[in-house]
């Protein structure tokens, strides 16, 4: 059970609480241990009702118990004074409330995450928009270019080969499209395959790597997810392919499109593969 806005036309935003930020607001973190969902929905009124506001979100059963993970903004609520009225409902056995040590942010503890059936972790865009923009700034605009594709293509072909190891040859790329789409590169990623599987086109939208350099960089500005859509194109098809994007939102299109051609045998690899 998770945190998420109501949906737009084609888009769902969730809302992790794993950490938060909203300057000039007193912001904690509460971790519940409870008996069932119902004791839950006890524990929101509580905090509700006590005047804190509640953020964000994340319950999950564990071993007969449920622990649910918020996030809050306390107001002027004394912390303890918040543990200790949840620590009284019916089937809370135990209740954390930890107050962020800088005004305006709050995390929940460390750990590690689970998706998709294996170790995962979260980045932010402001550590992602960094990474795109760095390599570009130490590297030169050229040469930044192609490392993000090939950072973008070893991952995925990598992605591709366990996933057709797990679930059997053919899985990817629908798994590895499935996945890059549940996890927030775009809000959707649709894929039309030639009858000869010779080519590709792959439309994204909200596409993570063009928005985040929106009124930065110009163009089509797609390199990283670009290399890996080649990347698992060559790892569950087989062969070498070009991967050229052909519609991008900072030209001015609403999506951003990618071509795929699958190289014939003996052709020379093109000069620039970031172009």
């Amino acid at each position: 059970m998770g945190s998420a806005s109501a949906r737009g036309s084609d888009r769902i935003v969730s809302r992790l609480p794993l950490s938060w930020t909203e300057p000039g607001r007193r912001l904690a973190s509460v971790v519940v241990e409870a008996s069932g969902y119902s004791a839950v929905e006890e524990e929101h009124r509580a905090m509700e009702s006590a005047g804190a506001r509640i953020l964000a979100t994340l319950c999950a059963p564990s071993e007969g118990r449920v622990i649910c993970e918020s996030i809050v903004d306390l107001g002027e609520l004394d912390p303890r004074e918040l543990e200790s009225r949840l620590r009284s409902i019916r089937g809370i056995g135990s209740a954390e409330v930890r107050e962020g040590a800088v005004r305006g942010f709050a995390s929940l503890p460390g750990r590690t995450l689970e998706s998709a059936g294996t170790r995962s972790i979260l980045m932010t865009s402001r550590a992602l928009r960094g990474m795109l923009l760095g390599m570009r700034e130490f590297l030169g605009e050229e040469v930044g270019e192609t490392a993000l594709y090939y950072i973008g293509y070893y991952s995925g072909r990598g992605a591709a080969q366990e996933h057709d190891e797990l679930l059997g040859p053919g899985a990817a790329p629908r798994v590895n499209f499935a996945v890059l789409q549940a996890h927030g590169y775009a809000s959707s990623i649709e894929a039309l395959r030639s009858p000869d599987g010779s080519r590709y086109r792959i439309e994204a939208r909200d596409l993570v790597e063009c928005d985040l350099l929106k009124g930065r960089m110009r163009g089509r500005t797609s390199h990283w997810f670009r290399g890996m859509l080649a990347g698992i194109l060559e790892a569950s098809e087989g062969g070498e392919w070009e991967v050229e994007e052909v519609e991008c939102v900072n030209e001015g299109s609403d999506k951003c499109a990618f071509e795929a051609r699958r190289r014939a045998p003996g052709q020379p690899a093109p000069r620039m593969l970031v172009r």
